[in-house]
């Protein structure tokens, strides 16, 4: 529980009076009630404040603006958690950002150290920083290192040579191959698989011959991955995502690709071998990458966008191969007028054989 004024300093908010309130939980809009706290930002639900039964709504700056003055701020406070009518607002620059954060108070889920459980199967040489949480029938291979707070849950794989910073979560049943390195605060799904080969291969004429992986995979700081991702051992060097790469299910990256800090990928992108995406880029379901290309900072890449060539810092593309989203957008229009300018060449064509057969 706690009260809303120290909420809304959490979330640099601004409070529209009623700061002694205290909060319970955190809930979507239409569920909530007394001593619960929600967020509002489109339209549609602002519309509805007045009926909205929580005790505080955070809202976009630009709603408290206008309603804000002395008479308001210096209201009496009640002491205790209550429906607000209308509720209290907490004005924030990016509502979703503060409601996020709420919720991350809320339900935070502090480290439980339950040590080494005697059903895991630790290899030799291996270094494990107290405390620690190892479930059973979790295997570590041999001089495997381990950052303490770290968590690796029920049949989890860990090749030798492996290395898990401070404060992991590693999901049951992930693999990570032999060499991989995890850095602090990282988490990885179930499922998930650290570290396989990279897909290369050279035909010589009668089969396909194997070219070696020999790199590894490098994942920065708290980067997180969803269910069922993979993610291939460089051919030579590493694999990299870098610091806060967040990824989620279905996802697979090939080898040497190198993720930008802060870059997001949604479920079911296939990325090519030797890609490099930059910072803070924000790469749709089903988005696929050929090989080889370079995509800048800043990058939107839409849903089912096939990148084929390099994408300059900044851009928002889409399609088959990808453009412009701009130019997609036109090219997408003009195509849905086909079928009405296609009956208008088989009418014109007609009419001109109409008046060939009469001039004859």
């Amino acid at each position: 529980m706690y009260r809303l004024d120290d909420l809304a300093k959490l979330v640099e908010g601004r409070l529209l009076g009623g700061g002694r309130i205290e909060i319970e939980r955190v809930r979507p809009f239409e569920d909530a009630g007394p001593g619960d706290i929600t967020w509002a930002a489109k339209p549609a639900l602002l519309n509805k404040l007045s009926r909205c039964r929580a005790s505080a709504v955070i809202v976009p700056m630009a709603v408290i603006e206008p309603l804000s003055s002395p008479a308001s701020e210096s209201a009496p406070e009640p002491s205790q958690a209550q429906a607000a009518d209308p509720p209290v607002l907490v004005g924030a620059d990016n509502p979703k950002l503060a409601f996020a954060r709420m919720l991350a108070l809320f339900h935070d889920r502090p480290f439980e150290a339950r040590g080494v459980s005697a059903e895991a199967c630790i290899g030799q040489d291996c270094r494990i920083d107290e405390p620690v949480s190892i479930h059973p029938l979790a295997f570590l291979g041999d001089r495997v290192r381990v950052g303490s707070e770290t968590t690796v849950g029920a049949g989890v794989v860990v090749g030798d040579d492996a290395e898990i910073g401070r404060g992991c979560v590693i999901h049951p049943n992930v693999v990570l191959y032999p060499g991989v390195r995890l850095g602090d605060g990282v988490i990885l799904h179930s499922g998930t698989v650290i570290g396989a080969d990279g897909f290369g291969y050279v035909f010589d004429g009668q089969k396909q011959v194997k070219m070696e992986q020999t790199g590894t995979v490098i994942i920065e700081d708290e980067v997180e991955m969803g269910a069922n991702c993979c993610v291939d051992r460089a051919t030579f060097g590493a694999t990299v995502l870098e610091r806060g790469v967040k990824v989620d299910n279905l996802v697979h990256i090939g080898h040497n690709c190198r993720i930008g800090e802060n870059t997001v990928i949604v479920g079911c992108v296939g990325v090519s071998g030797s890609v490099t995406l930059g910072r803070n880029c924000v790469v749709a379901g089903q988005a696929g990458f050929s090989d080889h290309v370079r995509v800048g900072d800043q990058v939107t890449v839409m849903m089912r966008t096939a990148v084929t060539k390099d994408i300059p810092e900044g851009s928002v593309i889409s399609g088959v191969p990808a453009r412009q989203h701009r130019e997609e957008l036109k090219s997408q229009a003009a195509l849905r007028q086909l079928p009405e300018l296609w009956k208008e060449v088989r009418n014109l064509r007609r009419r001109i054989r109409e008046l060939e057969e009469s001039d004859s």
